[in-house]
């Protein structure tokens, strides 16, 4: 008997179903935060960026083959959220690819660092949306969604040299707008 239960745990901790949604687990609490600020940063929309990040995992529980492998899954997961922001723009409500919501700034502590705050987010805003769609795509998955410059190209199909270069001379051209702003390399404008 005692033989018995040991033989059915050990196949209990083999069972596939249950690594699989373990591993599905771990993947979704990792990854879940980074999907979703991704498409907060491209959608400029908390609804939209939560139902992108939802039907991300949606998709991912129906197909994603091995969770548990992190850098295919993750790949995989981002490819996803690319793909549904580009749906949401095509979507004829869709707000500017480069716009920055006020609300995607955490609120501050007085109505002076709150005027402040949202003063930055709209000089940031206009700056952004100077640059092309790529290279605020790819600040988005370097900065939002943390990922590193590999993962980046594996992700626009490009090289990590090239997403580099390209990081590179976005921040150049955001920091030069920031500058023509009025702003420096501190936090505020010049006085």
């Amino acid at each position: 008997m005692i033989e018995a239960v040991r033989q059915f745990s050990l196949r209990l901790g083999r069972d596939p179903v249950a690594r699989r949604d373990e591993a599905f687990g771990a993947l979704f609490e990792a990854q879940f935060d980074r999907i979703y600020a991704f498409a907060r940063f491209r959608t400029a929309d908390e609804a939209a960026a939560e139902d992108i990040a939802a039907e991300v995992f949606a998709r991912a529980w129906s197909k994603l083959r091995d969770p548990a492998d992190v850098d295919a899954a993750t790949a995989w997961l981002f490819t996803t959220a690319r793909r549904l922001v580009v749906d949401h723009y095509r979507r004829p409500s869709a707000e500017a690819v480069g716009s920055m919501a006020e609300s995607a700034h955490p609120s501050s502590s007085s109505p002076e660092d709150a005027a402040l705050s949202s003063e930055r987010l709209a000089v940031l805003a206009r700056c952004m949306s100077g640059l092309t769609d790529r290279e605020r795509e790819i600040i988005g998955l370097r900065f939002v969604a943390r990922l590193r410059n590999r993962e980046i190209g594996s992700l626009v199909r490009t090289s990590e040299g090239n997403v580099a270069k390209i990081l590179h001379r976005a921040l150049r051209k955001l920091r030069e707008r920031l500058t023509a702003e009025g702003y420096a390399a501190s936090n505020g404008p010049e006085e």
